[in-house]
């Protein structure tokens, strides 16, 4: 029977038939006297209306909570706050109804947790794919970008949000999405080949773009830069493992035949000399290019640019410069390989040019976040730009063909980069290198 009273509906059915019950008590009562005055009738006919009224306010205020409960849930739902649970103690249809929309809730919760780490989940892997990806709105207004893309840009991706696609130049890329040939296409000087795709989706009716943009150029430099590194040391330990042996050989006999000149033949000494001295050059050739494979990771301190700069000259002192820049440019740099890549570009500067009365220009500045310096020379210039970064290809008599690949090395590993053209302005070449500060 407590089962049976605990029910929602009994006890409302209980409240509203206690009105009729007493109302045909009350007619009984008073058609059993009928002589009875009339203020009784009266009095009996309040307490009737005053019970009714009790029983209909008492189930009105039982309903209208049952019925807010289910409200109050639906709208949680409805602001998408899944934690609000309604009471099951009791039994009935009302308990039933809670029950289902706490279920909903929980399953809503359930689903919305899974979004959120497949939603990070996305976010990691996008993040880190090296594609650059941008998402553009029906207006071709970023709302959101992956970290290569920012990188791409060189610029934070917050702000990059909200900016139109024209403004960086997007747009040029997006009318060559999906073409089968790479597109070219500058920022910020820096040259490069893309391999653009775009695609569309929908969101709240309205056709937004995906943009995919994969540097071709770079790819292409660190598929060659393996193949170098394998094939350099393939070579490096073959012919160390021929020349040490002959220049070991070699210079035993110029010991021994320098002590014995006697029993030596005619231009003995100076063939073994030869052989001894040509090993050892061999040696030191293949060892130079250990370098590409050994560039440690840069350790980047506050470094003094223009100071930097200003040594050049001591180190050149048969040559004039000319340095124009400003003296407080300062950049988070690995000052001992960014010395050596000026070092490098200077000195190919200096034996391009073959009258020591020609001045090397130097320029430095910041733009946009960025250094940027460039040095000029008034040589020959380039005869065959697209050998430039090629190994052991060198336009030198005495070069190896190392120094540039290098210094492009040690440029990218600062987040920038090398160009070489030949300048615009007068005859000679041009350097220019561009680094994150």
């Amino acid at each position: 029977m407590s089962k049976l009273v605990s029910r929602f509906e009994i006890r409302q059915l209980m409240l509203c038939t206690l009105s009729p019950i007493a109302g045909i008590l009350a007619y009984l009562l008073l058609w059993a006297f009928p002589a009875q005055s009339l203020y009784l009738k009266l009095l009996t006919l309040l307490m009737l209306c005053v019970a009714t009224l009790y029983c209909s306010y008492h189930f009105f205020q039982q309903l209208n909570s049952r019925v807010n409960v289910i409200c109050n849930l639906l709208e949680a739902v409805e602001q998408q706050d899944f934690s609000l649970r309604g009471s099951t103690k009791e039994n009935g249809i009302f308990t039933r109804v809670i029950s289902q929309v706490n279920a909903m809730v929980s399953q809503l919760s359930r689903h919305r947790q899974q979004q959120r780490e497949m939603d990070f989940l996305l976010h990691k892997v996008l993040s880190n794919i090296t594609i650059s990806i941008f998402a553009l709105n029906s207006q071709h207004r970023v709302i959101w970008c992956n970290h290569a893309a920012a990188q791409m840009l060189d610029c934070p991706a917050e702000s990059l949000i909200g900016e139109d696609a024209g403004r960086w130049q997007l747009e040029q890329l997006l009318s060559s999405a999906n073409s089968n040939h790479p597109v070219e296409f500058s920022h910020h000087g820096r040259p490069g080949r893309y391999k653009v795709n775009s695609d569309h989706y929908l969101v709240d009716g309205e056709s937004h773009v995906l943009l995919f943009i994969n540097d071709v150029d770079q790819l292409l430099r660190d598929e060659q830069k393996k193949v170098w590194q394998n094939l350099l040391r393939v070579i490096s330990h073959e012919i160390n493992n021929s020349l040490s042996p002959i220049s070991s050989i070699s210079q035993m006999l110029q010991c021994y035949y320098g002590s014995h000149p006697e029993q030596a033949p005619a231009g003995f000494a100076e063939g073994i000399a030869l052989i001894h001295r040509r090993a050892k050059e061999l040696i030191d050739f293949i060892n130079s290019y250990q370098q590409l494979n050994k560039l440690a990771p840069p350790v980047k301190t506050e470094t003094d640019i223009a100071g930097l700069i200003k040594e050049l000259p001591l180190l050149f002192m048969q040559r004039r410069f000319e340095l124009n820049g400003f003296d407080s440019v300062t950049a988070r740099v690995d000052r001992g390989q960014i010395y050596q890549l000026l070092i490098n570009i200077v000195k190919n500067a200096d034996e391009a040019m073959s009258d020591n009365a020609e001045p090397i220009l130097i320029d430095w500045y910041t733009e946009c976040g960025r250094l940027v310096i460039a040095v000029k020379d008034s040589g020959v210039g380039l005869t065959n730009p697209e050998n430039l970064f090629v190994p052991f290809y060198t336009a030198k008599p005495t070069g190896n063909g190392i120094g540039l690949i290098l210094c492009r090395q040690i440029a990218e590993q600062h987040g920038g980069y090398l160009t070489l053209q030949n300048r615009q302005d007068s005859q000679g070449c041009q350097v220019t290198m561009s680094l994150q500060c």
